[in-house]
């Protein structure tokens, strides 16, 4: 069952990266270097893994290309998400198959934000309903945990968003904060902060990164969040119970 869902990943990740290339430009809260016109139409091949790879390197996707190197590495990356999906949830098929797709929604939220700086709303929103709807079928959270972690999600992110609106400042993007959300949608209350320490840790090592950069005069950039919030979240999903064990002393 493991290698099966693993091989699944693979070609669930080959779709993936055409929503990477696609949803970007297509959405209308987007104001980055990508244009709706600017993304070719794919053959069906491309759609397959390895083979999106093969042709990206021939013919890059979009104008402004990022390289090819994303097209391998995310549907490697789906396909050890949804390997571990089998594997951490072996005994309820239909939790496998849900923590397989957020996962992968979670892993291309994570490329799109680290190569755009943006997340977009068209793959977030979807994805915390998609978590709020299956929560009456989670073996360990009740569906008023599931509302619970999606509303603590939004409620730790946005006020920073908001501030930084107001300060004209961007200190954070909206979509932190709905990605947040659906975090806690999928994960309930104490997942969702252990998931989001976690992101933040990792994030402010980052941060951390590029100060040291700026101070030897590099260039300094600005950070996308998502992706280590993505990790964060993924860590708690799969492993989240044994560190929460771990730290109990159990």
């Amino acid at each position: 069952m493991e290698v099966i869902f693993a091989i699944l990943g693979l070609f669930v990740g080959g779709v993936m990266n055409a929503v990477a290339d696609r949803i970007p430009p297509l959405d209308p809260e987007y104001d980055g270097p990508f244009v709706s016109d600017s993304v070719r139409p794919l053959k069906w091949w491309e759609y397959l893994p390895f083979l999106s790879f093969v042709s990206a390197s021939q013919a890059p996707r979009m104008k402004v290309a990022n390289g090819a190197w994303r097209y391998p590495v995310l549907e490697i990356a789906t396909a050890l998400a949804s390997w571990l999906a089998a594997t951490r949830f072996s005994d309820h098929i239909a939790v496998m198959i849900a923590v397989a797709l957020f996962a992968a929604s979670l892993v291309t939220l994570a490329f799109i934000d680290f190569e755009t700086k943006y997340l977009p709303f068209k793959l977030v929103y979807p994805t915390g309903i998609a978590a709020l709807a299956f929560a009456p079928f989670w073996p360990d959270l009740a569906w008023w945990q599931s509302l619970a972690g999606a509303a603590a999600g939004f409620a730790v992110f946005y006020p920073i968003y908001w501030l930084g609106v107001r300060m004209n400042r961007p200190l954070m993007g909206g979509g932190d904060a709905y990605l947040a959300a659906a975090m806690g949608a999928m994960l309930g209350l104490q997942m969702l902060f252990l998931g989001l320490y976690i992101g933040v840790v990792i994030g402010g090592l980052a941060a951390l990164i590029v100060l040291a950069g700026r101070l030897f005069g590099k260039q300094q950039r600005v950070i996308a969040y998502g992706p280590y919030l993505s990790i964060g979240g993924l860590i708690a999903l799969y492993y989240g119970r044994t560190i929460m064990d771990w730290i109990v002393g159990t």
